[in-house]
């Protein structure tokens, strides 16, 4: 049966979903199941002994006895010029990316009868045209030709408002994670998609619907004016208002809610139809032949890093400080005992003086010619 297939790599875990066709048009997207325990399976890849990769929950339960072969994070990393390397052997970001996904097609493959006839996979917000190209250069090298690459926040959309109605200037998303929660204002892109508009990264839970409406305001769109709000990821409960000002969609699996958004909008690009998601200038459709993607274009520059060293704690010791300050312990003990002799000096001489004496006459004959007539040892003076 034909089916269209939605993958949503996020930083911990990967979601998937698909939707089968049905008559004319195609089915509500459906959970595809990954994990052992739940739909979703970890974001991972593990470097066995025989130099296969493995993947998904197999992967991370690997790496809890071998950390040192565990890949992980490298989706975000893709136009890193610096690999992921693991024993010795390197991988760039992209090539793990393409592996975790080839193992996602390849179960649905299996389970459905053959490929699916359009895959979209999410991406972070933030990239640009030139990620987007490594990506899909690396996807048309699996053999993957027919792929819409979206924003994950685009995508979360796709599971309620896939497009926007008539008359329509916004909606938002609050996707809740580990970090904080991403908000989201999208905007139409013509009159069957959305853009990103506006975002914030690292929001409080409290302040979602608080930071939207403000981006929302900037954009001079009121609440009452936005299509609707979108809750994914990890949702706390009572996240959603009790009177909102504009229609707020959760769904019953909030983690999957971002896949079952991206198959929504395989069946639409599978049909033609739905935009690409991406600024006008970057072509998300692949080709077969890798030579009708044209170069590469310029690598944005990389953001300014400063390193601060690492400085150890001076040691305190009474014999550390002199060693550290020899020239000056030198020049104090000089005038310390140059002062020292001084006031030993003068101290010596007040003493022999005494207090209201005043010091004896000097005489130049010996003590016994002192009187005259004294007797002396010699017979004479």
């Amino acid at each position: 049966m034909p089916y269209v297939l939605g993958i949503d790599v996020a930083q911990g875990r990967t979601h998937a979903a698909i939707s089968h066709r049905h008559g004319p048009g195609w089915g509500a997207p459906e959970p595809l199941w990954l994990g052992e325990r739940s739909p979703a399976a970890a974001s991972a890849l593990f470097l066995d002994d025989e130099g296969y990769l493995l993947t998904g929950d197999a992967a991370a339960q690997a790496g809890t006895r071998v950390p040192s072969r565990l890949l992980t994070g490298f989706h975000r990393r893709i136009g890193d010029d610096v690999p992921m390397v693991v024993e010795g052997e390197t991988f760039p970001p992209e090539t793990l990316t393409t592996v975790l996904v080839e193992g996602i097609a390849e179960h649905a493959e299996n389970q459905f009868g053959g490929p699916p006839q359009h895959l979209v996979m999410t991406h972070p917000g933030d990239w640009g045209g030139y990620r987007r190209d490594v990506l899909r250069r690396a996807l048309a090298d699996a053999g993957f030709t027919a792929v819409t690459l979206v924003p994950g926040s685009i995508a979360a959309l796709g599971a309620h408002l896939p497009v926007p109605g008539p008359g329509v200037t916004g909606a938002g998303v609050c996707e809740f994670g580990a970090d904080g929660v991403s908000v989201t204002l999208a905007t139409p892109s013509g009159a069957n998609g959305w853009q990103i508009g506006a975002s914030a990264e690292g929001v409080s839970p409290a302040a979602a619907l608080s930071t939207l409406f403000a981006l929302a305001g900037t954009a001079s769109t009121s609440p009452r004016g936005l299509a609707g709000v979108v809750f994914c990821g990890d949702v706390p409960p009572h996240a959603l208002p009790a009177r909102p000002p504009c229609p707020m969609f959760a769904g019953p699996v909030p983690p999957a809610t971002t896949a079952l958004g991206a198959a929504a909008l395989a069946g639409l690009r599978a049909e033609g139809r739905g935009t690409a998601q991406e600024p006008p200038a970057v072509e998300t459709t692949l080709l077969p032949k890798m030579d009708t993607l044209g170069e590469l274009g310029e690598r944005p520059p990389r953001p300014p890093v400063e390193i601060t060293p690492f400085e150890l704690p001076e040691r305190t010791g009474p014999m550390d400080l002199f060693r550290r300050r020899r020239p000056l312990a030198a020049a104090v003990l000089v005038l310390a005992a140059a002062v020292s002799a001084v006031l030993i000096t003068i101290t010596a001489r007040e003493a022999t003086a005494g207090p209201d004496q005043p010091p004896a006459p000097s005489q130049s004959t010996p003590s016994h010619c002192a009187a005259p007539g004294a007797p002396s040892g010699e017979g004479h003076c």
